[in-house]
């Protein structure tokens, strides 16, 4: 009895190639609506322009919205992981001074 291949590549594959395609179509969709616009600008560069700003603002309306949060959660946990470790650090050191004071006290006798 042969094993069935495992159907991971498949998926795989097929989520690269969607990728891939949405993302060629997403270009083609912009280029196509610049070049919509250049037709009613008379420019290209205007167009392209125009493009870009609205880009742009999108693009900074998500910032604000999602990631600015996301960042600033992320920024309290680095601190928080940086409290604890300089802790430790500290445990440590007080642990390691007493450990050895009696390790000379030991060898003074």
């Amino acid at each position: 009895m042969k094993d069935s291949p495992s159907p991971t590549g498949n998926i795989v594959t097929s989520l690269i190639f969607f990728g891939v395609t949405a993302a060629i179509a997403i270009i083609l969709f912009i280029d196509a609506f610049v070049m919509w616009l250049a037709s009613l600008t008379g420019s290209v560069a205007v167009a392209a322009l125009i493009t870009g700003g609205f880009f742009a603002v999108i693009a900074a309306v998500v910032y604000l919205l999602a990631v600015r949060s996301a960042l600033n959660y992320i920024r309290d946990r680095i601190e928080t992981v940086y409290e604890v470790a300089s802790r430790i650090k500290d445990g440590y050191d007080w642990l390691s001074d007493k450990f050895s004071f009696l390790s000379f006290l030991r060898r003074s006798r």
